[in-house]
């Protein structure tokens, strides 16, 4: 180990650029074993009279510590994608970490001196945020099984610590899948309809493997482009054959990396779990602290919500038949439906989207936003010049208040071959007051995946750059200006799936305001901003033939929701996917096809949870209801938004919600079955 280690020293902001492989399990193994001796103090000193700091915030101090170090772990993890030492210690520390926080939750010794404290004359005098925390440090050990039988108890700590080593055992077969196929090109031809500008990512991905030509991989950005552009069919057809059989018993890697037995084995470890809590499914208990009262529930919001896009979707299929039997095509296959609907979507709409992007270049985009966020919520967004980075894109932000420093936000713009191919939000530090009353800031990290710029022109974000980039801005605002002093309440982390989308779902309604869209517009060569007749033109072909994203999203859903409620007679996932097909038969799959192999969110914290998206996305419409009223730019309801939404896991997003409105909320969400 070297005399210095960066994750074991004390730090503002983090040390990105010091960080290596050889640092990530020596740091995790000493905090473990630091949290550890801390807890037999706090057992030794607080059993008969436990107080506040010496107990709770002593504790929270400890988890905080270890949260952030795999925090740091885990954002330097999405952008060393091919360092396979890295890997190997990552895993290893995930593994380490949840092993302790397993231990920890099965103490039940702490959890009688947190029920002593709770139940002691001097918790009367608590604040609602001090009880908010209390409780739900309790409800947290119960939901841990920490009341039941000791042999029980035994069973679920093997339980949990199988579940960890499943999920991980999924994310590397997928890894190792993904990185095992590629598809080399020789001909110019076969690459007819794709830009010029993924070409050359395709030319660059063959040269650094020392191949000529060109080389598909099956990145999720790389293959979406593909199969909306590529006119040849028997490429598009190969290319989605192993795409979707990815870490499968099917397709051109059958076996290597298959993912289903350890899908099986993770979901019978989950409904063991459950069961053993007093829960019918894992989806029930999942649920138990979500927003949702129960799978049924939920079932019936899915189900509404796909009847209701039902009629959308046999016109828009019909439509798209219709178009492709005018280009020879009789019958469409799986590898089609993207190509064509594209096509379609160009005939019907190039014209009013053509050069859209140019009115949002990403630096003055970027500012203009941060202008806009500074005065609906008002505060300060400085970009810092001065900063340890994991790559020289990477921007940090400084928020404040009356020049109080609030929180940091890193923003990691673009596209590159070692980062997520998808956008998503890190945290890395919860707000939160020690017991000297010291706050520790809050961290988020914001990655994209834009387009790098080129020779020809800066990085140009088309309207679904704009939707990611204030879906995930939306989240790093919540991380960073939740008002909570306490670890455990103070975080997107640390909120419901179902309430914690919310604040993204919000945001991604701004890429459709009009106003905002036509202040934050400036053509990157002309500087003349959009003009309100075309802007208004664009978004209306941008809402049309939705229908099919829709239906895979609730697909997606509903399959999760229907794979963690029931094991039903061992029905493996790939029958419960088909079962599940069955009631949105316009979304034609192969029988080939392994969806549920390749679908990370069942491994990374969405399980039972998929829903979140589209349930979080009604209420964001309920909210955005206001600044259709209001005006976008109303720093009076920017404030009342942060009030209402930004107060950490301490009241209800219902409750949230009413607040913001002033009006009891009326909505789908609350109807149940008949």
């Amino acid at each position: 180990m070297p005399p210095t280690n960066p994750l074991l020293q004390r730090w503002q902001l983090p040390a990105w650029s010091d960080v290596k492989a050889e640092h990530l399990a020596p740091a995790i193994y000493a905090i473990v074993a630091d949290n550890q001796r801390i807890i037999a103090e706090v057992i030794a000193t607080q059993t008969y009279h436990p107080n506040w700091d010496d107990l709770v915030v002593a504790i929270a101090e400890a988890d905080a510590r270890l949260a952030e170090t795999m925090g740091i772990i885990e954002v330097l993890s999405t952008v060393k994608t091919t360092d396979i030492d890295w890997i190997e210690q990552s895993a290893l520390c995930s593994i380490t970490a949840a092993r302790y926080r397993v231990q920890k939750a099965a103490n039940l010794e702490l959890y009688h001196t947190y029920q002593r404290l709770q139940q002691s004359p001097i918790a009367d005098s608590f604040d609602d945020f001090r009880k908010a925390s209390l409780a739900k440090t309790l409800r947290a050990f119960r939901r841990s099984g920490i009341e039941l039988p000791a042999e029980q108890r035994q069973r679920l700590t093997a339980i949990n610590l199988d579940i960890e080593l499943q999920e991980q055992l999924f994310l590397i077969n997928l890894e190792r899948s993904n990185a095992a196929w590629s598809k080399q090109i020789d001909q110019a031809a076969t690459l007819e309809g794709l830009s010029a500008a993924f070409k050359d990512r395709l030319a660059l991905n063959a040269r650094r493997t020392g191949k000529s030509g060109w080389l598909l991989t099956l990145d999720r950005n790389t293959y979406e482009y593909f199969m909306k552009n590529a006119r040849d069919r028997s490429l598009r057809e190969e290319y989605f054959r192993a795409y979707c059989t990815r870490a499968s018993d099917q397709g051109p890697q059958a076996f290597q990396f298959d993912n289903g037995p350890v899908l099986q084995k993770l979901l019978g470890l989950r409904h063991e779990k459950a069961r053993l809590l007093g829960f019918e499914s894992f989806a029930h208990l999942r649920l138990s602290n979500h927003m949702a009262n129960s799978p049924a529930q939920v079932e019936h919001f899915l189900k509404q919500q796909i009847e209701q896009n039902r009629a959308a979707l046999d016109q828009d299929m019909q439509a798209l038949q219709a178009f492709a039997a005018t280009q020879g095509f009789a019958e469409l296959q799986a590898w089609d439906f993207e190509f064509f609907a594209e096509q379609l979507r160009q005939l019907r709409s190039a014209s009013t989207l053509k050069g859209l992007r140019e009115y949002f270049p990403l630096d003055e985009t970027l500012h203009r936003f941060c202008q806009f966020n500074e005065y609906l919520f008002g505060i300060k967004l400085v970009e810092q010049q001065d900063l340890s980075h994991w790559h020289e894109d990477v921007r940090l932000l400084e928020v404040s208040e009356y020049d109080q420093v609030m929180g940091y936000i890193y923003v990691d713009p673009f596209h590159r071959e070692d980062a997520p191919d998808f956008a998503l939000t890190n945290t890395v530090r919860n707000r939160r007051i020690n017991a000297e009353g010291r706050p520790a800031l809050p961290i988020a990290i914001l990655h994209c995946n834009f387009p790098s710029a080129t020779s020809e022109h800066p990085c140009l974000l088309s309207h679904k750059d704009l939707r990611v980039l204030f879906h995930e801005f939306g989240h790093c605002l919540q991380q960073v200006l939740t008002r909570s002093p306490h670890h455990n309440l103070s975080g997107i982390s640390q909120l419901g799936r179902d309430t914690g989308e919310f604040a993204g779902q919000l945001f991604e309604q701004l890429s459709l305001s009009e106003e905002l869209l036509q202040w934050l517009s400036v053509h990157y060569k002309t500087r003349a901003p959009l003009s309100r007749t075309r802007l208004t033109s664009a978004l209306a072909a941008i809402a049309t033939h939705t229908s099919r994203d829709t239906a895979t999203l609730l697909l997606e859903a509903l399959f999760d929701l229907e794979l963690h409620r029931s094991e039903e007679n061992g029905r493996n996932a790939q029958q419960c996917f088909e079962t599940v097909l069955h009631q949105i038969p316009q979304l034609q799959l192969p029988a080939y096809c392994r969806f549920a192999n390749s679908f990370d969110y069942l491994v990374t914290g969405y399980e039972a949870s998929v829903y979140a998206y589209k349930w979080s996305g009604v209420l964001a419409s309920e909210a955005f209801k206001r600044f259709e009223r209001d005006g976008v730019f109303n720093a009076q309801t920017g404030r009342k938004l942060r009030e209402a939404f930004f107060s950490g896991d301490s009241i209800s997003l219902l409750a949230a919600l009413e607040i913001f409105v002033g009006q009891p909320v009326q909505t789908d969400l609350a109807a149940q079955p008949d």
